[in-house]
């Protein structure tokens, strides 16, 4: 909570102390939303402004939940000022749901063409999300999975490694257990990409097997002030410990060894293609040493006999 209050504070400085921080902000006022942006994002700002009603209208059915709060967007091109309250390099957007605000980070939005508007549900499911929930009986993975869940897999991290860590984790054990997850997620990379892939997973794993609905039914449980576990043993018959169970050991069952293997083919013959490109070059090393040495000592008999 703490680290959540300095990153309000900074945020409220760049949008209210030009001067300060020698940022200039133009501002579009949509009927439902705030947009803030540099001069240079204008473009980007009338598209935000363009889809939010459509979104919002999507979101609602959803949800069969309203939206009556005012979002602001910031958008923010500069990766000095992006450095300066960015939660981690690989986060290129992220909520802030105490104050209806979304950040995106647009310096970095090409390095992954992903659709604008995806980007924007994404964070805007947190906000709703956050709305009507408490934050005590939202737990961070359960937040995250859902946002990436609704709006198709988008997430925050959009500049991350593209092989599955969760995969290895499941593979080593070293995968993090759900009540870790519950206040936050971890701050080194490798951490948070696996962080942000098991809530993901969790949650397509509750709606595959369990079906869509009952994650809407745990959804308004928490509306109403159910905490997590009374919410998932109410809506699966099943604590969130049985169900977390359920899911590792259908992940060990989906993931083998030689199924990484195979996914991961062109990985492995890349390595193996540089390998030997090594193993070649030291061969050769050796053998130009050997016919050097060789050399050296054919001209070495050659002045003896002399």
């Amino acid at each position: 909570m703490k680290a959540s209050r300095i990153l309000i504070t900074i945020i409220f400085i760049i949008l209210f102390s030009k001067p300060l921080l020698a940022i200039q902000l133009e501002f579009l006022q949509g009927h439902e939303l705030t947009v803030r942006f540099e001069p240079p994002l204008k473009g980007i700002a009338e598209e935000i402004v363009d889809d939010y009603p459509r979104i919002k209208t999507n979101l609602e059915k959803i949800f069969n939940w309203e939206m009556p709060f005012r979002p602001t967007v910031l958008l923010i091109q500069d990766k000095d000022h992006i450095r300066t309250f960015s939660e981690n390099p690989l986060v290129v957007a992220f909520a802030v749901p105490e104050e209806n605000l979304i950040v995106i980070d647009c310096s970095r939005l090409h390095i992954r063409p992903h659709r604008l508007d995806l980007i924007l549900k994404h964070e805007l499911v947190h906000l709703i999300l956050h709305y009507h929930i408490s934050r005590p009986h939202l737990p961070r993975w359960f937040d995250e999975g859902v946002a990436q869940w609704i709006s198709e897999g988008v997430a925050e991290l959009l500049v991350g490694p593209q092989r599955s860590l969760f995969e290895e984790a499941i593979l080593t054990g070293k995968y993090i257990s759900l009540n870790d997850l519950k206040h936050g997620f971890p701050r080194d990379s490798k951490g948070l990409i696996l962080a942000y892939e098991e809530s993901r997973s969790f949650v397509d794993f509750i709606s595959n097997r369990y079906g869509r609905e009952k994650i809407f039914k745990i959804l308004n449980l928490l509306r109403n002030g159910n905490d997590i576990h009374t919410a998932f043993t109410a809506s699966l018959d099943a604590s969130l410990e049985e169900i977390e169970d359920r899911w590792i050991r259908q992940q060990h069952r989906q993931t083998t060894w030689l199924i990484y293997l195979a996914g991961h083919i062109y990985e492995f013959i890349f390595l193996l293609g540089a390998l030997l490109t090594v193993i070649g070059f030291i061969r050769f090393l050796i053998k130009k040493r050997k016919y050097t040495d060789t050399d050296e000592d054919e001209e070495e008999d050659e002045n003896n006999e002399l």
